[in-house]
């Protein structure tokens, strides 16, 4: 049975979900092994960077002070408490770049020659490719024509689904949750995107966690 998503109120946030937003878009994310997020957090140039540690369970940040640090540095992954970033060295070759570590102890930000092992405590979702068994399955089920990519997690009881639909200016990103086979909430995510993007959400634990408008921390609990 195809569900039906017609709804004036479904893109509100349900109440069983906390969240914090933020005055800044969110770049990039790292998750900890103590259940924290490291959030890269800018203006819309880029110039304006703030690095917070955000705890999960209490959705309180704390801002890390890094410096020097510019709109050509990305957060990509975290290691026994240091901070690594990639430096892009060439605007029009994203191929030219660099590593660098930062040590909130030493207060250092130095190059390194290589990236360590990143290891997340966290589950990810299946990419179901657009036109694939799996993928025609899922629009099946949706009773929908999906233009793009989905992903599809089964997490103990539950399903979560990301998809998109065609929009005026682009793609509109929902993600759906499912328990007993029935739909107990839906969310468009993300408004006016150029394509697919993976990474919709993650789970941790008992928590469910995904990043709504580019700029809210979004946490369900099972």
């Amino acid at each position: 049975m195809a569900i039906s998503f017609i709804s004036n109120l479904m893109y509100l946030l349900p109440t069983s979900v906390r969240s914090i937003k933020f005055d800044k878009n969110i770049w990039s994310s790292v998750l900890t092994n103590a259940n924290q997020l490291v959030l890269d957090i800018r203006n819309e140039e880029g110039t304006d960077i703030d690095i917070i540690t955000l705890d999960i369970d209490s959705l309180v940040g704390e801002s890390i002070p890094i410096e020097p640090i510019n709109k050509w540095m990305k957060l990509i992954g975290i290691k026994n408490h240091q901070l690594y970033f990639i430096r892009y060295l060439d605007t029009n070759d994203p191929s030219s770049n660099d590593f660098l570590m930062f040590d909130p102890g030493k207060q250092l930000l130095e190059p390194v020659t290589q990236l360590p092992h990143f290891t997340e405590p966290a589950v990810y979702a299946q990419i179901y490719e657009h036109g694939s068994e799996y993928f025609k399955t899922v629009a099946e089920f949706l009773g929908l024509e999906l233009p793009l990519s989905c992903e599809y997690l089964e997490w103990n009881d539950k399903i979560i689904i990301s998809y998109y639909l065609r929009s005026d200016n682009g793609f509109d990103r929902y993600l759906l949750l499912l328990r007993d086979g029935m739909k107990e909430w839906k969310i468009k995510q993300d408004e006016s995107m150029k394509g697919f993007s993976s990474g919709a959400f993650f789970v941790v634990g008992d928590q469910l966690i995904f990043i709504k408008d580019r700029n809210e921390v979004c946490v369900y609990a099972d």
